[in-house]
């Protein structure tokens, strides 16, 4: 994978469902991350809405020894709108493809308003439907807890540049 290349995204259950997938084109990748870009009105395929259009531009940031994933959410115009952060899994590398699996528990930020954590109704429901262990659901808090301090200091990047 090299910058400039255009690859698969999967957004996986945590039984390996493909839950949302679209395609994103490779910003930068170096030892310990791989940043991909999205403009907006790219269609994305979803298990529930089968395929609708993206509003933003964004960029995603995956690191291969983190348990999460953060997307900086662009307006058209260019304005930061949110900073979102996936507790998941780190990415997986097939064939051009990565993907990672949802834990479900989220972090949000809406610049100048602090980061939260949201989704923990949908955790709850996954620690049910997926058997998790006390220690990965600690594990996870963890890893939600590490996200919302990242997303408070947070400085994005400017407005993604398509190749």
């Amino acid at each position: 994978m090299k910058a400039g290349e255009r690859i698969h995204v999967q957004a996986c259950k945590t039984d390996g469902t493909v839950y949302r997938s679209w395609h994103a084109t490779i910003e930068s990748v170096d030892a310990d991350s791989i940043v991909t870009i999205s403009p907006a009105n790219q269609p994305v395929f979803d298990i529930v809405r089968k395929q609708y259009f993206t509003k933003h531009v964004l960029r995603s940031y995956y690191w291969h020894d983190k348990y999460y994933n953060l997307i900086e959410v662009f307006e058209p115009s260019g304005e930061l709108l949110e900073i979102y952060i996936n507790v998941a899994s780190p990415p997986e590398f097939n064939n051009g493809e990565l993907s990672f699996k949802d834990h479900e528990l989220d972090v949000s930020k809406y610049p100048p308003k602090p980061a939260e954590l949201v989704d923990e109704d949908e955790f709850t429901e996954a620690i049910i439907k997926y058997h998790y262990s006390k220690e990965f659901q600690e594990k996870m808090y963890a890893a939600a807890r590490e996200a919302l301090e990242l997303a408070e200091n947070w400085k994005a990047r400017s407005f993604p540049q398509f190749p």
